[in-house]
């Protein structure tokens, strides 16, 4: 089939969804925002239905939606939480990442049996999207060299250009910390080199949720012009089971011109803090600390004038109810700070974002989300200093709010969506032009004094008719740069990566996209035509749509099928099959030669039970047998051929061939290959049954041995066993896997060392399983994949709680979550969708590791130290391993690469080894608190892993 033919595009252009990951300590969500209903707009569609290419191309965004606030919050929240507690672990992605680390990977097992060969990670291959980006929250530009940008996006790492963008490299490793929130670079003359970034998103994470979400663990710094980063140990978590640190959550980073030392500042909620020694150690200078956090500032921000005064604006909303220390603040020193906020300011206000003026440091704008201002909810202020403190007569406030831009339409009014998405800039020439940013971004060229002068100038189109997205860029705008050596050129990020224009101030703003390998998309879904070896992938990501390729190389651009939030999708000999959030689902239809004929909108109209981001099965053996869930109903189509083309939303063919109860609500659906006509489906509350043609009706098979009322987020049924599947749930603190070989008569828990070692499965702080696929082998064998929160795993031997998985693309894929990995027979091409880092695939032909040799190498080299943290007055040990009898040296080093202390040198022989560390350096001295590393060296290769010491 070619699926080159001209693009299918009727594209549905969203509002990314507001998803609260608050503080774990704080309230679960921020009252007041409301719901919005979800509303389409169908302009452009030709009478019959059926899209020309041309309209296809021009009408972009045809369908518009606007949805749900929490839709995504409630989504995420009911398939992580603990159902026996209700709610997320607390610190539970530090844990399951501490877990992860004690899973041997595929390459360990590959340097054992050949220590100089290729490892397994370089058969993992980058798909992209080349030409999509993720949500970007962190962006930067080296003031010594304008070719130098630097990006972070909120689950997929740091990335670093060196060529403006047209090309980036992730300079975030593997197993590091992938929540980027903001980034800054010192720029004293010769520091340059140094710069900061800041760790977790608290407003609108979709990794995660309250307390799985990207959790942030500080500030990371780097040395090297951002090349390589590491974690300032006085930021970080010490102890991740619980919520004790600020810095697990950061708004900004920023620095200050000192002449004498490095100073460095940080907002994080309830507080801004200060360091002068480049991050050793911080104190608060303005707001509470962690005995505060009732009544301290929630949202908090803080910038510096190039002179360098501090501004500082603080929430007057907080965990309790009002703030105590709140409003915008100046100071000189960093250390004294002077309320200076206007009597006449809203008396309610969250998040508040500020910009200096460059050319005048005097001018300074103040852009506040309140619902004070019922139109747009938002308050923007100029604030000028004129003497003294700054306070009453010293500083002149003038209220810009009647003029913030509510150009009306569907889409052109200023949306802060919470405050999830704020920003405001000041040309660096000229303090009256101002660059404002919410769902949309807008310019002023008199300061917001008026409304005469304002434009929309990204998010969504210009003409704000609908939804569609304004060319090269996207909505939701979180940061904007402009280049000091031309002030007219600018840099913005948003939640579909990077975008620039040469020229902000054009009657058309013209922007090109700069996403040229910034993999930073976070998909929820990938589909392939599993009877063939075609090359064309499909897949659907947060908040950037559903997008499709044709070629396996990593450069080649991606197309966009439609937008919105991306679901699940499907893809067979005349259909592509796609989806939004909220379960539209549409099918693309092809002729035998693969040329486009048009599209037809295939949900049953129920109009109710979808979840947000809902599932749907296609018969592998009738690529027009469709099974879709709604609710507590599933529902099947023999032939969606005979649907209309078209947006009608049809009955046709449709019938409820399950409806359990109004208790439970179905999650997952999957059709078998042989024989055909197996049906099984999963729901939110633990439940699966099986549905088979040949014995009308549905019968429960859930395990005994299931965990009460967790979420089963995938079946995998074997494509030569209709009797043997694997169910994944994908809550935390539950065991996560089942087998059955007997079509559900009975269930083995198959999680083995995806659980904690050691514990319990119902306390155990494993990773949350997302989805699961089998892959059969010639000769009789089969291959298991798992995808996780932690990254991919497999086994070619599923044996009950013994059962070892491999981590797989340790060195390329990481640590980073996976919501789908599929498979298929015809080429044993493996296919995995990130939620942060794009596409991978691998051509799986090779075997899988035995079980002897997983054992072997979980047994060598050096292993994560026990207990870990570990306090001042006891010790840790740490294990390792020795194939053979060799020279050894173990040392530890701070974070800094400061040698701490050598545990272990000289010759030892084969077998097991354990050394203790009792915290203690070189000369005998107590070490401060922070995370260490710990470095084993043998034969030549070097093996390094993390600690932490509390005093």
């Amino acid at each position: 089939m070619n699926r080159t033919a001209p693009q299918r595009q009727f594209v549905l252009s969203g509002l990314l969804l507001l998803v609260f990951g608050a503080l774990l300590s704080f309230a679960s969500f921020i009252p007041g925002l409301k719901k919005q209903d979800s509303h389409f707009s169908l302009e452009g569609l030709s009478a019959a239905g059926k899209l020309s290419r041309a309209e296809r191309l021009h009408k972009k965004g045809a369908i518009g939606t606007k949805d749900k606030p929490e839709a995504r919050a409630d989504y995420e929240f009911d398939r992580l939480k603990d159902p026996a507690t209700g709610v997320i672990p607390k610190g539970i992605r530090e844990l399951e990442l501490a877990v992860a680390a004690t899973i041997p990977t595929v390459e360990q097992v590959e340097r054992m049996k050949n220590p100089y060969g290729l490892f397994a990670s370089t058969a993992w291959n980058s798909r992209g999207p080349f030409n999509v980006g993720g949500r970007t929250r962190a962006m930067a530009l080296d003031v010594t060299n304008e070719d130098h940008i630097l990006a972070g996006g909120v689950s997929g790492g740091m990335w670093r250009s060196t060529n403006g963008g047209n090309s980036w490299v992730k300079v975030t490793g593997p197993d590091q910390l992938h929540s980027v929130t903001t980034i800054t670079q010192d720029k004293r003359p010769g520091k340059t080199n140094i710069w900061y970034y800041g760790t977790g998103e608290i407003l609108g994470n979709s990794a995660g949720k309250t307390g799985a979400s990207y959790l942030g663990n500080g500030v990371f710094k780097s040395i090297d012009n951002g090349v390589t980063w590491n974690p300032l140990p006085a930021t970080q978590s010490i102890n991740p089971t619980t919520f004790n640190n600020v810095f697990q959550y950061m708004y900004r980073v920023a620095t200050a011109p000192s002449p004498t030392q490095d100073e460095v500042y940080a907002a994080t909620p309830s507080a801004i803090w200060r360091s002068v020694d480049g991050g050793t150690s911080w104190g608060i200078v303005l707001g509470g600390g962690a005995a505060a956090y009732s009544s301290s500032s929630y949202f908090t921000d803080i910038t510096v004038s190039p002179a360098g005064v501090k501004y500082a604006g603080m929430s007057q909303f907080a965990n309790g109810g009002a703030s105590t220390v709140k409003g915008a603040f100046r100071s000189l020193d960093g250390v004294n700070w002077t309320n200076i906020t206007p009597a006449n300011w809203p008396a309610t206000y969250r998040r508040i974002v500020m910009d200096v003026s460059k050319s005048d440091e005097n001018t300074v704008y103040f852009f506040l989300y309140t619902e004070n201002n019922a139109a747009a909810k938002a308050n923007l202020w100029k604030y000028q200093y004129l003497s003294g403190d700054g306070s009453g007569s010293g500083g002149e406030w003038t209220d810009l709010s009647a003029n913030l831009p509510m150009l009306g339409g569907s889409s052109g009014n200023l949306d802060l969506q919470g405050g999830y998405n704020m920003v405001v800039k000041v040309k660096p020439d000229n303090s009256d032009v101002v660059v404002l940013g919410g769902t949309n971004l807008y310019v002023s060229i008199d300061g917001f004094a008026s409304t005469a002068t304002t434009r929309k100038i990204g998010g969504y189109n210009p003409s704000n008719t609908n939804y569609a997205l304004y060319p090269n860029h996207h909505p939701d705008q979180h940061e904007f740069i402009f280049y000091p050596s031309n002030p007219a050129k600018t840099l913005s990020s948003h939640d579909g990566g990077i975008s620039r224009t040469s020229n902000v101030l054009a009657s058309s703003v013209a922007w090109e996209s700069l996403n040229r390998g910034y993999q930073t998309t976070q998909f929820y879904s990938v589909a392939m035509d599993l009877n063939t070896q075609d090359d064309f992938v499909v897949g659907g990501m947060q908040d950037n749509g559903t997008w499709s390729v044709s070629d396996i190389d990593a450069t080649t651009l991606w197309e966009e099928e439609l937008g919105g939030d991306g679901s699940f999708t499907a893809v067979t000999k005349h259909s592509l099959y796609v989806s939004v959030q909220n379960g539209t689902v549409y099918r693309y239809i092809f002729d035998d030669a693969g040329t486009y004929k048009g599209y037809s909108r295939i949900d049953p109209p129920t109009g109710k039970g979808y979840l947000f981001i809902n599932p749907y099965s296609i018969d592998p053996n009738n690529e027009y047998t469709v099974y879709i869930p709604a609710g507590d109903s599933l529902w099947r189509n023999r032939n969606v051929a005979l649907l209309p083309t078209g947006t009608t939303h049809s009955s046709l063919g449709w019938e409820v061939v399950a409806d359990i109860n109004d208790a439970e609500t179905i999650s997952a659906v999957s059709v078998s290959k042989t024989p055909a006509d197996v049906v099984y489906f999963g729901t939110r509350n633990g439940k699966v049954y099986r549905l088979q043609e040949a014995s009308p009706g549905y019968v429960d098979v859930s395990g005994t041995n299931f965990p009460v009322g967790a979420n089963v987020g995938c079946i995998a049924v074997d494509p030569r066993d209709a009797n043997k599947a694997v169910v994944a749930f994908t809550n935390y603190r539950v065991e996560s896997l089942f087998y059955t070989t007997n079509g559900g008569a009975s269930w083995t828990a198959v999680s083995g060392n995806l659980e904690e070692a050691g514990k319990s499965a119902t306390i155990g702080n494993g990773p949350s399983t997302r989805w699961v696929s089998i892959l059969p082998e010639e000769g009789g064998g089969t291959k298991f994949f798992v995808g996780t929160s932690t990254g991919l795993y497999s086994t070619g031997s599923l044996d009950g709680s013994s059962t070892n998985w491999l981590q797989e693309g340790g060195s390329s894929i990481g640590q980073v979550p996976i919501d789908m990995v599929i498979s298929r027979t015809t080429d044993n091409l493996v296919l995995v969708g990130t939620h942060g880092n794009g596409v991978f695939s691998r051509r799986y032909s090779g075997p899988l590791a035995t079980k002897d040799e997983i054992e072997k190498v979980a047994q060598l080299g050096l292993q994560q130290n026990y207990p870990n943290p570990f306090r001042q007055g006891g010790s840790t040990i740490i294990p390792f391993t020795l194939e053979k009898a060799t020279d050894v040296k173990l040392v530890v080093y701070d974070l800094s690469g400061k040698l701490v202390t050598t545990l272990v040198s000289g010759k030892k022989p084969a077998g097991q080894h354990q050394v203790t560390w009792s915290g203690r350096g070189a000369g005998g001295q107590t070490m401060p608190s922070g995370t260490y590393l710990y470095q084993l060296t043998l034969d030549g290769k070097r093996y390094t892993k993390r600690m932490a010491f509390i005093r």
